[in-house]
């Protein structure tokens, strides 16, 4: 494996050297105006900034907008399914035959009269000879 390295390891006064090199290098600017101009560009930049809870919500305008069409898109989709299904179901009931035969989903109109309750509730026809006899009115 080959070793890379800056100096060789017998000069130890090159670790010295380099780190003294990189110090100068990184050292802060003794220069006041450094540190004053420093300040002024970052408080300008800071007044720049507005500070606020509606500025947040400005980058959330388009995507909300988005979101709320794709919303009302798929509930309109939604509500036209349910009502397509329930024209089916209706227009199925209707050409289906019912499942109760047609004499009894038909109520016969009644008189007021005892006899003609009576035969509704034993289910007599006037053609029957059981039904047809007389009754004693009170």
């Amino acid at each position: 494996m080959n070793d890379f390295r800056l100096i060789s390891r017998d000069d130890e006064t090159g670790d010295e050297q380099i780190a003294g090199g990189l110090r100068a290098l990184y050292a802060a600017p003794a220069a006041d105006g450094y540190w004053n101009e420093l300040e002024a560009r970052i408080m300008a930049r800071v007044s720049d900034v507005e500070l606020g809870w509606w500025t947040e919500l400005d980058r959330w305008v388009r995507p909300a907008l988005a979101a709320a069409a794709v919303l009302l898109l798929a509930a309109g989709a939604a509500m036209f399914r349910a009502r397509q299904a329930e024209s089916d179901i209706a227009f199925d009931n209707m050409l289906s035959s019912p499942s109760v035969p047609v004499s009894t989903a038909i109520r016969p109109s009644l008189d007021n009269d005892r006899e003609a309750r009576i035969r509704y509730l034993f289910g007599c026809n006037q053609q029957e000879p059981s039904c047809s006899a007389p009754s004693n009115k009170r």
